[in-house]
């Protein structure tokens, strides 16, 4: 009498971190689309642009004027506003929800949890910035002369300014509170960038205390952008250095800003909270 053996049952194929934040970053996609409030955050960045294409202007480079200035400033606040404001309140409703915490469970790992968020803050934050390139273009006639140090003051700044948002969750019970608690870092963030008063204002001492917070370096490099000229320690002695020459400039605005990701990543790491807050 023959014995048969029964096969092992398979084990189902792990998929690596890279392949779960793709998946992740589509449904981030999806959920962000028809998120109401992100919209709300989307429009706040125009809303300033507005604002600033109202401001007196005089040239303050040849073919530059004080308004363009302005409205380069603005973009560096999408990131300020999307970032802080989106990432803090999904994330509090979620960890409450319990989502959070199933996805942990799960084993999907952090990186691509905050990864997918992130890519998809990333990708509206350079989508809205290409919108205002446009409106600015259509009412001043003006395009940045560098776009890629455009694009890179938007990413960094929208990576920066995610996990700042992260950041505010473990401090918060709801995402009410979260939108509450989120305003404080963001109107200290976008007045620290120049959008509301110009860093040329400020004392010397205190425009390098400011250009160190994680907000300001993007603002400096998207006016170094739009104008072309090394603005970034005032206006009063800016050159036009070059393409080569703007960049070298910019490399200390660069520098604190991945200098804020890697902080930022490390504390998000330590104190981000997966589990509901006990009343």
């Amino acid at each position: 009498m023959s014995t048969t053996t029964a096969a092992p049952p398979r084990s189902r194929p792990s998929i690596g971190w890279a392949r779960q934040t793709l998946r992740l970053t589509r449904t981030e996609f999806t959920l962000f689309v028809r998120y109401k409030t992100a919209w709300m955050f989307l429009a706040l960045p125009l809303f300033l642009l507005f604002v600033a294409m109202g401001l007196p202007s005089e040239d303050v480079f040849p073919g530059v004027s004080s308004s363009t200035l302005s409205m380069a400033a603005t973009l560096g606040s999408i990131g300020v506003i999307v970032g802080v404001g989106h990432a803090s309140n999904v994330f509090t409703a979620r960890r409450e929800s319990l989502v959070l915490k199933r996805l942990r469970v799960s084993g999907v790992p952090q990186l691509a949890i905050f990864g997918a968020l992130t890519g998809v803050v990333v990708l509206f934050s350079v989508l809205v910035a290409v919108l205002m390139a446009a409106l600015i273009f259509a009412t001043s006639g003006v395009l940045p002369r560098d776009p890629l140090m455009l694009l890179v003051a938007v990413v960094l700044s929208a990576l920066s300014m995610t996990l700042v948002g992260l950041l505010i969750t473990p401090t918060v019970r709801n995402a009410e509170a979260a939108q509450m608690a989120a305003m404080v870092p963001m109107m200290i963030l976008l007045f620290a960038s120049g959008v509301f008063l110009p860093m040329d204002l400020l004392p010397d001492t205190a425009r390098q205390v400011v250009q160190l917070f994680p907000a300001t370096p993007s603002s400096d490099m998207a006016q170094a952008a739009y104008s072309g000229y090394d603005v970034f320690g005032g206006y009063a002695d800016a050159e036009e250095p070059g393409y080569l020459g703007l960049w070298a400039a910019a490399l200390p605005s660069v520098g604190v800003m991945f200098a804020w990701i890697a902080v930022l990543g490390l504390l998000v790491r330590r104190y981000f909270r997966w589990d509901p807050r006990q009343p």
